[in-house]
This record gives structure tokens, C-alpha cells and sequence, in this order.
């Protein structure tokens, strides 16, 4: 049988280590990942994150008949070439959703820490209800959040929604929420296309004070319209993604009280899982069972969990800094704004491409932490 050449991003922790009797695998950093690349190693099967787009400028008049992305999403993705050219595609999806709801619930408790809000009576609106908007949902039931949903899709499709959570319009969460957080895709196409789904027509009702969490895809988001209403409307903003990157809107970042570099989902859990995945997506396409054996003794090293009565929710707080770091990555952050459109696209991408290790903390065990 002939070997299955292989380009790997060298941020898919361990994708060589499991791939070395049928395959020819040469791992490099993603920006060396182009068509030429694929061209001069015969390339048959392509492992990617987000950073890379799957397009004709990519694959054309390549070999590569199999994609698979160690992320969730396909918003980096042609479709309609890949389909078009029979090219086969896959995501990890979910793969990094314990890592955004840990994100999320970090940035409620520093708002609720900083502004000394009490947890009763909190209104909480998810806008997306997959695999992150799920977990973000159980956490808050767990918080004892009030919960709205918003996922028409889902809701067209006649979705059992669980008993905690209540579905609602758009703009009813707007009216009612005392926090927002997104987590839908980014799509231009279809029934409820997401590009600028949240602009100023929805700011315009946000309830004075509301906390606003934006983790999911930066074109989500219209960032002048948001500017436009966080000093009027007194919003507590976090954002994660950015509508022009690597670049970021300075001010936006600076009105903050959490403004990262798209690595909330950033977890080595989540790079592991998602590891995991698409090795089972090359496996049920060529037939090939890689080596599991390194990669799921890795992720047994690092699935402890700590388990935290929602009483101790600034405990939860500390531990999850001590293990994420979101506040050296807030500063880091913070420092990049200073520099000019060049330098901060330069910090964006470096930090993200050498992102250190960084721990899940948080699991659901019935209605604790």
C-alpha cells in the first residue's frame, strides 16, 4: 500500500508521534503550510488549525484529497472549493469547548468581583447553544443564573432545550440580560447567517451595565457599533475575537476588563482532544489506525479536575488564573496596543503560534464545579 503523505501544523501537540508506520508525516510551523509545499511533497492528507485557509490558493492543483482542522468551525475553510474538487474536510468540533466556558465563567466572576454583584436574581443570555453553549449553560445553572437561549436553528429543528434554560429572541435577551456571551459560528450563507449578527440595532436595547462576552468569531461583531454604545450604554466588555485580525481595535481592548488574543480556547486539553479527532477522522477515511497509545496517556496526565462548591466562586477564580493566566495575557495585551497596526498583527500572531501550556481547571460533577 502506498504511504499517506502528510503535512502537519507543529501546534497539533503529538500528531508525528502517532502516525509513523503508513505515513510519511513532515510536521512545520503553519506559515511554511502553501501550495507549493503541498505541491513538492506529493501531499495526500493535511492536519491544520484555524490559522491556515483551505482554499484554491492553498490546494489548487495539489494532491491533497483529505483536511482535517484540530479546531472547531470551518470559517477558515472553502467549502465550495473542497466540495467542488472532492476534497474530503473535518473539524474537531467541540474539541475546545471546556476551554471557552472556563473563559466565560473566569469573566463573569471578575465582574461580578468587581463590581460586588450578588449572584441572585442574574439574567444571563447565551447566544449559540452547540457544544460551548451548552457547557457555558451549566456552568451558569450551577452560578444559579437565570438562563436564555437563542439558537433558531436548533429551535426550528424542534431541539428539546433543557428545563433550566428558556429559549428567547434576540431581542429579548438584549432587553433582559445582565450578561451576554456568544458562541456562534462565523457564516455568510444560509437561513441565519452570523456575519454582524450582533450590531448596533441589538446594542441599542442592551440593558445599562451589562456584561458583554465576545468568544466566539470576530466578524460576529460590528466593533464600531459595540464602541459606539459602551460608554452610553456602561458595557463591561471581554473579547476574545477581533473582526480584523490579527489585528485588534485598540480602544476596544483598553475599555476591557478582559481583552485577549483569540486564545480562549487555547487550552493544551483542548489541543490534545482535538488531536484526537482528527486522527479518528484520518482513520475512518483511509483505514489506517494510527497509535493512540502516547496521545491518550497524554490526555489522561492532564484530565484532573478540581471540583469546587459554587460558594467558593472567588476561589474558582483564583485557581483558574493560576492555571490560565488570563491577566498576564490581558497585560500582554494591553502593552501590544501601544504599538502601531504592524506591531500588534506581529504580537497577535506570535503569541498565539508560541502559546505556552495552559491547564483546564474546571469540570461539571452533578451541580457543583
Amino acid at each position: 500500500m502506498k504511504k499517506i503523505n502528510i503535512i502537519a501544523d507543529n501546534s497539533i501537540p503529538l500528531i508525528d508521534k502517532c502516525l509513523t508506520n503508513q505515513c510519511e508525516i513532515i510536521v512545520t510551523d503553519w506559515t511554511k503550510i502553501d501550495n507549493n509545499a503541498l505541491k513538492q511533497n506529493n501531499t495526500d492528507a493535511l492536519f491544520i488549525r484555524s490559522t491556515v485557509k483551505a482554499n484554491r490558493q492553498l490546494l489548487e492543483n495539489t494532491n491533497v484529497k483529505f483536511i482535517a482542522t484540530a479546531t472547531s468551525g470551518y470559517d477558515h475553510f472553502d467549502i465550495n472549493y473542497l466540495e467542488e474538487n472532492r476534497i474530503a474536510y473535518f473539524s474537531a468540533a467541540g474539541c475546545n469547548a471546556n476551554s471557552v466556558a472556563e473563559y466565560v465563567i473566569y469573566a463573569i466572576i471578575k465582574w461580578i468581583m468587581s463590581k460586588n454583584i450578588l449572584l441572585e436574581n442574574i439574567n444571563i443570555g447565551i447566544i449559540g447553544f452547540g457544544n460551548i453553549g451548552k457547557l457555558v449553560a451549566r456552568y451558569s445553572q450551577s452560578l444559579g443564573f437565570h438562563i436564555l437561549v437563542n439558537d433558531p436553528p436548533l429551535n426550528d429543528n424542534n431541539f428539546d432545550f433543557p428545563p433550566y434554560v428558556k429559549y428567547a429572541d434576540l431581542s429579548e435577551i438584549f432587553e433582559k440580560c445582565d450578561i451576554i456571551t456568544n458562541h456562534v459560528p462565523l457564516t455568510n450563507s444560509g437561513k441565519y447567517p452570523t456575519k454582524y449578527l450582533l450590531n448596533r440595532s441589538l446594542f441599542d436595547n442592551l440593558k445599562k451595565g451589562t456584561l458583554f462576552i465576545h468568544p466566539s468569531r470576530g466578524g460576529v461583531v460590528i466593533e464600531a457599533d459595540l464602541l459606539d454604545f459602551i460608554d452610553e450604554k456602561q458595557i463591561t466588555t471581554v473579547i476574545d475575537v477581533w473582526e480584523n485580525e490579527p489585528d485588534f481595535n485598540s480602544q476596544i481592548a483598553n475599555s476591557s476588563i478582559l481583552a485577549t488574543p483569540h486564545i480562549a480556547g487555547y487550552s493544551y486539553n483542548g489541543k490534545l482532544k482535538g488531536t484526537m479527532q482528527v486522527l479518528q477522522h484520518f482513520e475512518n477515511f483511509y483505514g489506517i489506525k494510527p497509535n493512540y497509545d502516547i496521545l491518550i496517556e497524554e490526555i489522561n496526565k492532564y484530565s484532573g479536575k478540581k471540583y469546587i462548591s459554587i460558594d467558593n466562586y472567588w476561589e474558582i477564580f483564583r485557581i483558574l488564573n493560576d492555571n490560565r493566566d488570563f491577566e498576564g495575557d490581558f497585560q500582554k495585551m494591553l502593552e501590544a496596543s501601544k504599538l502601531d497596526k504592524l506591531g500588534r498583527q506581529t504580537f497577535f500572531q506570535e503569541i498565539r503560534k508560541n502559546y505556552p501550556k495552559r491547564y483546564e481547571t474546571l469540570s461539571l460533577y452533578n451541580n457543583i464545579f
